[in-house]
């Protein structure tokens, strides 16, 4: 018997709960730690994708300013990975949200 990584099924499982409708979404804030490097994703997270315009929340005005001078970079990144095109990325104070 194969055996597959916890972290792999649980992917599955919440693709088929987001359905088709959130698939991009669900592979953004999968791969977030991916595309900012571990520091800043524990400084944020991504809240919703519309219209090529990824919203994410930051900690704090301090870090919000450390993503949007990487803002060209992050997208860089969304594009290499993912194939897709990323218009903008808007960031917003939020307290609270995904914990380490």
């Amino acid at each position: 018997m194969a055996f597959l990584r916890a972290d792999n099924r649980f992917q599955g499982v919440i693709y088929r709960l987001g359905g088709e409708r959130h698939q991009r979404f669900i592979r953004v804030f999968l791969a977030w730690k991916c595309l900012v490097g571990e520091l800043l994703s524990e400084r944020s997270h991504p809240v919703k994708l519309d219209n090529n315009v990824l919203f994410v929340g930051v900690q704090n005005s301090a870090w919000m300013q450390e993503l949007i001078l990487l803002k060209t970079d992050i997208i860089k990144n969304y594009k290499s990975q993912f194939g897709e095109d990323l218009q903008d990325i808007i960031f917003t104070i939020r307290t609270g949200g995904r914990k380490k």
